[in-house]
């Protein structure tokens, strides 16, 4: 195939044709090469999708999967990242034989626990509610680390995560004026009913900053269920990159967030990281040849908000009719 690619990288840039070829071999050529786009130089298929050869695509996998911002995602997730920035040919056979190879990925594995089903909650924008939780201990870091506040906005599914000493008030409050500085104030929070969370510290926080607060009920702690699913896949990710003393987590938890916000989410169909930000994430692999950033205006981000809005509702009500006889108490 690489010897295609270079007759249509020829065609393209020079209107050059092999001399061997006749009128129908050229006719082909020009059929097959209307599929691919030249720019500064280089080979795309399509406007977008980067051609690469055999050489490049193993360190792309790496880049994409392997490495702390591939974050070991799974074959759907990670053919969406790089399937839709690079194109070569097989591409779908190679990475799913290459991650059925990944053996971090096969030591690991999936959990074997049985997952619970997330709760109905309605929204419609980024940053209207913002679920906060905390899991650990963790074994302890060498800075002293042995938990993870997580925070995970229920729009977009964008995560934050800070690792914490321990599970103090003071200290989690910290780290909530840390997400607040970022990205401003969510409408409104929900926590369980921890009293990391639930205190006279972080109450006075929230009421100064015109926050709302809710709570899960104590037998029905799964209504903050998208944030507990969050801490599993951190700590699943996390699990691939460590040492053999699981003590050095700290140093891989940004990276972490980097491949979950990169990542396409199943549910709203888009990656977090574009949902904030209308804009794909860069990766190392795309500098030289990603198009320039031109900006974007609120026209743009509505045109991504809406299908995503539109997926999350369709969820909702989906969920709502598997669980019409099962309430869902906050407070």
């Amino acid at each position: 195939m690489e010897e295609k690619y270079n007759e249509v990288h020829a065609l393209l840039s020079a209107g050059s044709y092999p001399r061997e070829y006749d009128k129908a071999k050229r006719q082909n050529l020009r059929r097959y090469a209307s599929k691919f786009t030249m720019r500064d130089g280089e080979l795309f298929f399509g406007t977008r999708r980067a051609v690469k050869t055999k050489e490049e695509t193993r360190r792309l996998f790496t880049e994409f999967h392997s490495s702390p911002i591939g974050g070991h995602t799974g074959m759907h997730k990670t053919r969406s990242a790089l399937c839709s920035r690079f194109y070569w040919y097989g591409m779908t056979v190679d990475i799913d034989r290459w991650i059925q190879e990944c053996d971090q990925c096969q030591k690991v594995g999936k959990p074997l626990t049985a997952v619970q089903p997330l709760q109905c909650i309605k929204v419609s924008a980024v940053w209207e509610l913002v679920g906060i939780d905390l899991t650990g201990p963790l074994p302890k870091t060498s800075s002293g680390c042995q938990y993870i506040l997580t925070a995970t906005d229920y729009f977009s599914k964008w995560v934050e995560a800070y690792p914490l000493k321990t599970k103090s008030a003071a200290e989690v409050a910290e780290k909530l004026c840390k997400i607040i500085y970022h990205h401003g104030c969510p409408v409104r929070i929900l926590s369980d009913q921890g009293r990391e969370f639930v205190n006279e510290l972080n109450t006075r926080l929230c009421e100064v900053l015109r926050i709302e607060r809710s709570v899960t009920a104590a037998y029905h702690p799964q209504t903050n269920g998208l944030d507990e699913k969050t801490n599993d896949n951190i700590k699943r990710a996390l699990r691939k990159l460590v040492n053999e003393q699981q003590n050095n987590w700290d140093i891989f938890l940004d990276a972490t967030l980097f491949s979950l916000r990169s990542k396409i989410h199943t549910t709203t169909k888009h990656t977090p990281f574009k949902l904030m930000y209308g804009r794909e994430a860069r990766f190392p692999a795309e500098v030289p040849a990603e198009l320039p950033y031109t900006g974007f205006g609120l026209e743009m981000m509505m045109g991504v908000w809406r299908p995503s809005s539109v997926h999350i509702s369709s969820l909702t009500r989906r969920l709502g009719r598997c669980m019409a006889h099962s309430g869902c108490p906050m407070r």
